[in-house]
């Protein structure tokens, strides 16, 4: 049923008070309708302000069970090494052991082939001398005599060569250095030339050179 709104002028509702609550009926719409933006607005930026936590919570999860699954590979690896190092120790140290034998058997070797190869490069120079100076085998005499003093009757071996050669420088050394011993000048094949052997009743001074380069191999050793 239609209503009539009457106003004191008598005139109908179609007039400026109606059209005053039509205005203000349409600005309240406005209002509510800038509201209703506002707040969707507001629920989008809680929305993905909602998400970006949640993505920054997911990244950490993923991160610390990554970290997490590391820590336990890690220890897992340790674990596994520490084992094989503890079944591996034994043979590494028994490996270990037999490298430095090897070694000390190398250094020795190499020592007495150093030794042997002096000797024989000595050998060499002391024949040459030997050759050109007849007179060191006169100095190992002397030695010889020196070293026997007192002893009584000696006998002086020298090379077949140097026996013919040598005997009258040799017996005139003697008479200097053993006066009052009988000493003989003899030749013997088993002296290899320039060396000499002093024969006495207690004992024999070797001079050969075979003799001292064994003695000197003998203390380098």
């Amino acid at each position: 049923m239609a209503t009539i709104i009457k106003t004191h002028g008598g005139q109908n509702a179609s007039g400026p008070t109606l059209r005053s609550a039509a205005y203000d009926l349409t600005d309240m719409t406005a209002q509510a309708d800038q509201y209703l933006a506002q707040i969707r607005t507001e629920a989008v930026k809680i929305v993905e302000q909602a998400r970006q936590e949640a993505a920054a919570v997911k990244q950490q999860a993923e991160a610390a069970g990554k970290q997490a699954a590391e820590a336990a590979i890690e220890r897992i690896l340790d674990e596994k090494v520490a084992q094989q190092m503890r079944s591996l120790t034994p043979a590494l140290q028994a490996a270990a052991k037999q490298v430095e034998d090897a070694k000390q058997e190398w250094l020795r070797h190499w020592e007495r082939t150093a030794i042997e190869l002096a000797a024989a490069m000595a050998e060499r120079i002391i024949r040459g001398e030997l050759s050109r100076r007849p007179e060191i085998t006169l100095e190992w005499v002397r030695e010889s005599l020196q070293l026997a003093a007192g002893t009584g009757d000696m006998s002086i071996q020298l090379s077949p060569a140097d026996q013919s050669t040598l005997k009258k420088q040799v017996q005139q050394i003697a008479a200097v250095f053993a006066p009052l011993a009988n000493v003989t000048v003899t030749a013997s094949p088993a002296i290899a030339p320039g060396g000499c052997r002093l024969v006495t009743e207690f004992g024999v001074i070797d001079q050969q050179i075979e003799t001292q380069l064994a003695r000197i191999k003998e203390e380098l050793a």
